[in-house]
């Protein structure tokens, strides 16, 4: 378990030079800018109403599980590695793999921001019998009445 991490940020900068080539370079870094954009805005954009959070609370656990996603991938992607020596194909399964799951987070987050943003504010609890204080408003009962 040594070099899981070493591995795993190798293959990360080749994933990145692969995507590259695959979407050219705008392509790729609007590819990176969605993918992190819908995780902040999942999580972080939370916080723009009061009762967003209540609303989608499962938006701030995307950044964790999309990390958690991402060792898991690597995880099965160095022992494929170890198990079989075919490199080509794994490069090609796993980049797929790691392609989807972050566009999924990443759509999770949209998700959780739309839910919450479309979400109805709690009602507020009025007490009973609640009247509004004289004067409060204009009334031309009161001068009317004999």
């Amino acid at each position: 378990m040594s070099g899981f991490f070493p591995n795993l940020f190798a293959e990360m900068g080749a994933r990145r030079k692969r995507l590259r080539e695959a979407f050219g370079d705008r392509g790729q870094a609007m590819v990176e800018f969605l993918v992190l954009a819908g995780l902040l805005i999942g999580s972080a954009g939370l916080y723009v109403r009061p009762w967003m959070p209540a609303a989608a609370p499962w938006g701030f656990a995307l950044p964790l599980l999309f990390l958690l996603g991402y060792v898991v991938i690597e995880a099965r992607r160095q022992w494929a590695l170890r198990a079989s020596g075919d490199s080509d194909k794994i490069k090609s399964t796993h980049d797929w793999a790691t392609f989807l799951w972050s566009l999924a987070c990443a759509l999770a987050g949209a998700a959780a921001f739309v839910l919450a943003w479309s979400a109805e504010p709690p009602p507020v609890a009025e007490p009973e019998g609640w009247r509004p204080p004289a004067g409060a408003i204009d009334s031309t009962i009161e001068q009317m009445a004999p």
